[in-house]
């Protein structure tokens, strides 16, 4: 092991949220993973490793330290004005000069991915000074065997300068950073050997291997793929609009509630609801449910019985349906009833006998009944089912760009696969005589996809990249266009020649194009259990070159990354508290959970002291640790991502445990505030910000809401910067959503008031901020309004003359 790693590990007592098991085992009970880590493994962390049966955690030191305005963290109902010490620990500093960039395909075995959302599926992402690693669970690449190995560890850094962009005949180009080694040969009659890619010239020949592993039978668990889902639908009231304004106005005369419920027919006790109801403005028109369980049947609010199957078996029939609807179906719902989801799939005047197909198929597969629908230049199948057009979507994409081949599919028998390539090219591509199969797609991941599964079933499948015009013309009508279009060929007659070369175990691709281009901005690289390889865009190439053993801690500088670790006690950093006006101690940075012991040997000491202790999280917590941390911590920041599994697994999280984490830190009486970054094109939906609304306002309506600007230098670089109206539109669905407190941050004095804290009573402004900045401030210190005495959530200081006001706004550095 290198210095660093000496010097973390030694910096270690034993820790006390585990459990021991029999072989020297033991179960860690830190955060969601619940590791099990066997003698001399580490958890997923990197930094809990079990020596000799027992659980070794971080301790007497930290990686980062500094004292931010409260604000920063964001904290809105947290000691105002004042500053937050803040820490985090330090872990591995990987650095790596093997890398590709993110948009580099490789393949897993949930298919095709990119590297950067392959990076973003880790459920733990360690960030570091210049580098982070994340830890994808459940995660496996191809290898050069054909098979599955695990993914250890997904490494992501900045990088500035030359790239090797090399173009392979068949195959988009890769780009990765010159001293990346990839599989190559000069001789076809030579085996492959690693070499760095600035050394690979067009002489050369690439690696496709050729032969790969089926599995076994695959069932769709529909619960798992769409049980998160809500439904919103209508739900009359018996009195009107203009009613219910007579009644509050009744009230404001000094009617009594039975008074006014026999002018209307009520009682006294249902008028005393309304009333309470219209104040908060609480009053809808609509309700949101999820689906129901019956007879070992889903089905959705207002949805027709029955359902359709819990479990459904990956027969030959539902692949051939899924083959159409990768190729020709989509899934719509009315601007006027956006619950009211419909199937439909859209084929030529000519192909009735593949339409006469789908209506079959969604017969066979789920008893439904679907009708032809004559168009003007397509002939349609339509049908109206909310569960089944919902688990569509969610294994296949609904628009043509968002389309991609059922993750399922990647695992399924060869007969399965084989069943949906056909469909899908019956659908959607062209045969010719001589055995040439085409087909053409908008989505990237659905071409890649289709590629894989050919390749699997032992065609070489070309993959063309064509950049498109921004508009085109289609019947007279300007339309817009999608970017690129993507072209997927391979031949099912051998015998037709084509430029590649094959062998027994491998293709050899010629290189067409071999250039250097400059670059700025992040790369990745992956390391890739026991054979140490793995496909990007299908050649087969070397994985990190900076962590080839096991998961322990490595550096390339490690002897100047040593000097980051800070010892420190808890007596000091209540003195670092205390020099830089810090009314709160807070462990961010890293994920906190991880250093619960440590974290906790600081906050008593700063309890102690008088000092508030909160902890900036995923909110991946367990009843275990939550409890450990209770008697001590005092406020609770989680990030909630997103609404959706799917996208929130892309981020490195899991939704439930998010959601449960969250719920869980406010049943214990913690303060609890919820941050989200509104990604445009992501989660800036109406219907996933109101179906995060109603989450956080179903827990309490006091729940400060922020919701933040995404800025293209942060996580991500593909989505546009999120303006101002996007904020102060999510603002305003938590608003109606029913919560109290919610804030449109990081983008100062363009939000209004969703800046500041008002009385929710008589609508006084009490907290003025402009970013990180409090300029006015008129709490009491009994923590109610000064005008109408209402009581406002919060952990308000009690001495409201203390409250910092027109403070500098940026962290203050300790050491």
């Amino acid at each position: 092991m290198t210095s660093l790693a000496n010097v973390i590990d030694g910096l270690t007592v034993e820790g006390e949220l585990y459990e021991k098991l029999e072989d020297n085992s033991l179960r860690c009970f830190a955060c969601g993973h619940r590791c099990l880590i066997r003698e001399g493994k580490r958890g997923i962390c990197q930094v809990r490793f079990n020596e000799a049966g027992k659980l070794r955690v971080p301790w007497g030191y930290v990686g980062a330290l500094q004292s931010d305005p409260i604000e920063k963290k964001p904290f809105a109902h947290v000691m105002p004005g004042s500053n937050a010490l803040t820490f985090g620990m330090l872990g591995c500093d990987y650095h790596c000069g093997y890398c590709f960039t993110g948009d580099t395909m490789v393949i897993t075995n949930r298919g095709p991915i990119t590297l950067r959302d392959v990076f973003n599926l880790g459920e733990n992402i360690k960030a570091e000074k210049d580098a982070e690693i994340s830890f994808p669970e459940n995660l496996k690449a191809i290898t050069s065997s054909g098979g599955f190995q695990k993914v250890k560890g997904v490494f992501k850094h900045r990088y500035q300068g030359s790239l090797a962009v090399i173009k392979p005949y068949y195959l988009p180009a890769i780009h990765c950073t010159p001293d990346h080694r990839i599989y190559a040969t000069n001789d076809p009659d030579t085996p492959p050997q690693l070499i760095p890619a600035k050394d690979i010239t067009p002489a050369h020949y690439l690696v496709v291997p050729r032969k790969y592993k089926f599995s076994s039978p695959q069932v769709i668990d529909v619960q798992h793929q769409i049980g998160s889902h809500q439904i919103t639908f209508q739900t009359p009231w018996n009195l009107s609009h203009d009613e219910m304004q007579k009644i509050m106005g009744l009230s404001a005369e000094g009617k009594s509630s039975r008074e006014i419920g026999q002018m209307f027919g009520k009682s006294g006790s249902y008028i005393r609801h309304l009333r309470v109801k219209i104040r908060n403005e609480l009053v809808s028109r609509t309700r949101t449910s999820g689906p129901s369980v019956e007879d070992g049947s889903f089905r959705f609010p207002n949805e027709r019985r029955p359902g359709i199957p819990l479990r459904i078996k990956l027969d030959s029939n539902f692949a051939e349906l899924l083959g159409y609807y990768c190729a020709e179906g989509n899934v719509t719902s009315g601007k006027n009833r956006p619950n009211s989801f419909r199937i439909n799939f859209s084929f030529s005047k000519k192909e009735t006998g593949l339409a006469n197909r789908v209506v079959e198929l969604l017969g066979i597969c789920f008893n439904v009944n679907a009708s032809l629908v004559n168009r003007q230049t397509t002939l349609g199948v339509s049908t109206s089912k909310a569960s089944l057009a919902l688990l569509l979507k969610s294994l296949a994409g609904g628009r043509a760009n968002e389309k991609r081949a059922p993750e399922a599919l990647f695992d399924a028998p060869r007969e399965i696969v084989k069943s949906f390539l056909d469909a899908y090219i019956k659908g959607d591509g062209h045969c010719f005589p001589n055995g040439k199969i085409s087909s053409t797609t908008v989505s990237r991941e659905l071409a890649y996809g289709v590629a894989w599964l050919a390749l699997k079933c032992g065609y070489f499948a070309s993959v063309y990249d064509a950049p498109m015009p921004a508009t085109g013309i289609i019947q007279g009508r300007k339309v817009r266009r999608a970017p690129h279009q993507y072209t997927v060929v391979w031949y099912e007659n051998s015998e037709v020649k084509r430029s590649y070369i094959e062998r027994k175990e491998y293709y050899l691709i010629p290189i067409r194009e071999i250039k250097r281009e400059e670059f700025s901005g992040d790369v990745f690289n992956m390391e890739v259990d026991q054979e140490h390889d793995y496909l990007a865009g299908f050649l087969l190439v070397s994985n990190c070159q900076n962590w080839l053993t096991s998961q322990a801690m490595r550096d390339p500088a490690s002897d100047a990354s040593a000097q980051l670790v800070r010892k420190i006690t808890p007596a000091q950093m209540v003195d670092h508290a205390r020099s830089t006006n810090a009314s709160t101690v807070v462990s961010s940075y890293n994920e906190p959970l991880i250093t619960s012991e440590w974290a906790v040997e600081i906050f008593k000491a700063a309890k102690q002291a008088g000092l508030m202790c909160a902890y900036v999280s995923n909110g991946n917590n367990t009843p275990e640790v939550m409890e450990y941390i209770r008697p001590y911590l005092d406020a609770y920041k989680v990030d909630l991502k997103c609404m959706s599994d799917k996208n929130y697994r892309t981020l490195g999280g899991v939704l439930q445990h998010t959601l449960d984490g969250i719920k869980r830190a406010r049943d214990m009486g913690l303060w609890v505030e919820v941050v989200t970054l509104v990604i445009p094109g992501f989660n800036d939906s109406n219907e996933e910000l109101w179906e995060a609304a109603r989450f956080l306002a179903g827990l309490s309506i006091d729940i400060p809401w922020h919701v933040t600007a995404f800025h293209k230098d942060y996580k991500m670089t593909d989505p546009e910067n999120t303006d101002a109206q996007t904020l102060i539109r999510a603002a305003e669905i938590g608003r109606e959503a029913g919560l109290r407190y919610v804030y449109a941050g990081n983008l100062p004095e363009n939000v209004g008031e969703y800046e500041n804290t008002h009385c929710q009573k008589c609508s006084t402004r009490l907290v003025k901020r402009r970013g990180y900045v409090i300029e006015e401030y008129k709490i009491t210190g009994a923590g109610t309004c000064p005008k109408c005495g209402e009581k406002i959530a919060g952990l308000w200081p009690a001495d409201p003359s203390a409250v910092g006001l027109n403070g500098i706004g940026h962290p203050l550095p300790v050491w």
